[in-house]
């Protein structure tokens, strides 16, 4: 009897520990010379030229996993900007005329700050926006990189919103220009 007990915790403990030592799935997503990790079940949604702004990019990726909340980023290129601070005041006052025009409540969480992912220096500003009484958490990301500058948009459920700068941050890391 107690060797059958002693078996049966031990399949039990094996079983349990499986799925904690399983790592995320992710895939690569590449075209025209851009790469980066996406966590199992975003996917990009749209991959094109900005309109009337030579050299540029627009890349929408979405979380679709069954029963997931609301949760995208927006990747932009665009060739160089005068510098970053510029740059994310400009995507700052560009949002919240955009959020206002949704009505929606637009607020910066917190000054912008530098951080570094990898080998990318990025400025970063949180924000929280907010309509009657659905709130989304995000943050504003700019960056250079091989001679163009990256602004990422992401937003998120408030409960959620942890996850998903953290896929940010992986797909800041690991992005790359062929």
């Amino acid at each position: 009897m107690k060797k059958i007990f002693f078996l049966l915790i031990i399949t039990l403990n094996f079983s349990c520990n499986y799925s904690a030592n399983k790592k995320p799935e992710k895939h690569i997503y590449a075209k025209d010379g851009l790469s980066f990790e996406l966590p199992q079940y975003w996917e990009v949604e749209k991959d094109r030229p900005v309109d009337g702004v030579a050299y540029s990019r627009f890349i929408s990726v979405s979380n679709n996993e069954p029963f997931a909340d609301d949760s995208y980023f927006i990747l932009t290129a665009v060739k160089s900007a005068k510098n970053l601070r510029f740059t994310l005041d400009n995507l700052i006052k560009q949002s919240r005329v955009s959020f206002n025009k949704r009505k929606m409540q637009f607020g910066l969480l917190s000054q912008p700050k530098p951080l570094v992912f990898g080998k990318h220096k990025v400025l970063r500003v949180g924000f929280e926006t907010k309509v009657i009484t659905t709130r989304h958490k995000g943050c504003l990301s700019v960056f250079d990189y091989a001679g163009k500058t990256y602004s990422v948009i992401s937003s998120a459920e408030f409960k959620d919103a942890k996850e998903n700068i953290a896929v940010v941050d992986a797909v800041i890391k690991s992005l790359k220009v062929n």
